[in-house]
């Protein structure tokens, strides 16, 4: 099988760095814009906000932009909300984007949303789930390459059927997508599974890896988190140069989502990526040897060839030996699991450790703690005048989300809101608070009665007064999308 062409060839492959566009990156990469080759937004951040998908929009006429997707849930087994699909293919369009990507994941399940990226059992009836949810994608999303990225594991599924690495193989034989290979993923899951990150990466089908995510991480209590909040450690560097090594040079993403340092310290890393990138081998053909299922007699549809056993984490092909995947696509088991685990990790309360089995309930309270935290992130771009306050604003809102259940739908507005509110009991924040609730105010209705928001179709037009007398405005048109204006009259 031919490696995948890069979706960003038209840029050059070799060496060709990008970063995540953030807020806080924007001035030093609009001053710089040399400094990397292309940029990826985060999709759901440009449909939350109307600034940020106009800033896409501005950004892509400097660069290729590669809109990233979280929340479209190409794991669940009850499948993916089409509108969003279509909100998503609507977003690529507008950025003429050279390549989409999501996730092997699932967000939501049994009528929870779960508000994270939870990793999949490594099940043939999971690899079916993504394949047919990546298959109604295509219908809504343009004729790009949609790469498909490896997850990270907080909590392990009892009774996988396959190894990490046949699980993705699976996968992209079944959906014909490439990889977005996430090697910050790859490791953090290799360190806490307590195998070689070298052996699991060789697992994987670097013959269909198409581009590269990296990030740094931290430990916590034993525990290898990938963050994207620190700096990229050694480790993920080597087994970058590892991958390069079996596949050439391919572009590749560097992920930072918090705790900013001076761009300096991101353009070192860039250009130690960079240069691992330049020193690879020109890519080879990668080629895989397949093995022919048996099929049922009559008609049947085209089934993808299964790859041999790759080295990395056990009991992959074995538990498939006379065993043909011949059993017609049913979703049920796999739902009732992901609703389990919804219920699991989005619950209120936590869970005694008798209710969590047959997950491991370190796993389980790892995983809502990360939920919680992950809230806070999710809400605090939602803020951006209190964003010079991020640490005290972060604080404030662990408090707000661990004593408030997670609304059913558009939560980090919710969150927000809450946040907001609370800033503006604290005399140092007030004034960014006022502001910051109203602007929210403008855009959304809410909360209601089970904290839910939504967004606001109806005109609005509202005036606060700030500590000090100071009185601001805000206005919006008819429409959820009609631009806010803010207006904050001299005195």
């Amino acid at each position: 099988m031919p490696a995948p062409r890069s979706p960003l060839s038209g840029v050059g492959v070799v060496g060709v760095v990008g970063v995540g566009f953030r807020p806080e990156l924007a001035a030093d990469l609009l001053s710089a814009p040399g400094a990397v080759d292309f940029v990826e937004v985060v999709a759901e951040a440009c449909f939350a906000s109307p600034a940020a998908r106009r800033e896409a929009s501005a950004i892509a006429r400097i660069w290729p932009v590669v809109p990233h997707g979280v929340k479209l849930s190409l794991g669940s087994a009850s499948g993916i909300d089409m509108d969003r699909a279509r909100r998503l293919g609507a977003l690529c369009r507008e950025l003429s984007a050279p390549v989409v990507s999501e996730h092997v994941a699932f967000v939501r399940g049994g009528g929870r949303e779960i508000g994270h990226l939870t990793a999949l059992p490594y099940t043939l009836e999971a690899a079916r789930a993504v394949a047919r949810n990546v298959a109604a994608a295509r219908r809504a999303l343009p004729d790009i390459p949609l790469l498909l990225e490896n997850a990270a594991c907080t909590l392990r599924f009892p009774g996988d059927a396959l190894g990490e690495g046949d699980f993705y193989a699976e996968v992209v034989d079944r959906t014909g997508c490439d990889l977005l290979l996430d090697v910050g993923n790859v490791y953090a899951n290799a360190v806490n599974a307590g195998v070689d990150p070298g052996e699991l990466v060789g697992a994987y089908p670097l013959e269909r890896v198409a581009m590269i995510h990296i990030a740094g991480g931290v430990v916590e209590h034993g525990f290898y988190f990938d963050t994207h909040a620190h700096p990229v450690p050694a480790p993920v560097f080597a087994l970058l140069a590892q991958v390069f090594a079996r596949t050439g040079p391919l572009p590749i993403l560097l992920e930072r989502d918090g705790d900013f340092p001076p761009f300096a310290a991101l353009a070192a890393e860039i250009a130690t990526a960079r240069a691992i990138a330049r020193s690879a081998p020109s890519r080879p053909t990668l080629t895989r040897p397949t093995l022919t299922r048996p099929t049922l007699a009559g008609p049947t549809l085209a089934e993808p060839t299964l790859a041999p056993t790759r080295p990395g984490l056990p009991a992959s092909r074995d538990l498939l030996k006379n065993s043909a995947d011949t059993s017609p696509p049913s979703a049920s088991a796999l739902a009732e699991v992901q609703a389990r685990v919804a219920e699991l990790l989005t619950s209120p309360v936590d869970p005694p450790p008798e209710a969590v089995a047959p997950f491991d309930a370190e796993d389980v309270a790892r995983s809502r703690a990360i939920l919680q935290r992950k809230r806070v992130d999710d809400a605090l771009p939602l803020l951006p005048r209190l964003s010079p306050h991020r640490e005290a604003v972060a604080r404030l809102g662990a408090l707000c989300v661990e004593a408030s259940p997670r609304a059913p739908s558009l939560t980090a507005v919710a969150d927000a809101l809450r946040i907001a509110a609370a800033a503006v009991d604290d005399a140092r924040l007030a004034p960014e608070a006022i502001v910051d609730r109203l602007l929210l105010r403008a855009r959304f209705v809410g909360p209601a009665g089970d904290g839910s928001v939504r967004p606001r179709l109806l005109p609005f037009i509202r005036r606060e007064r700030l500590p000090g007398g100071r009185v601001v405005w805000a206005i919006k048109g008819m429409g959820s999308s009609a631009e806010v204006r803010l207006i904050e009259p001299r005195r």
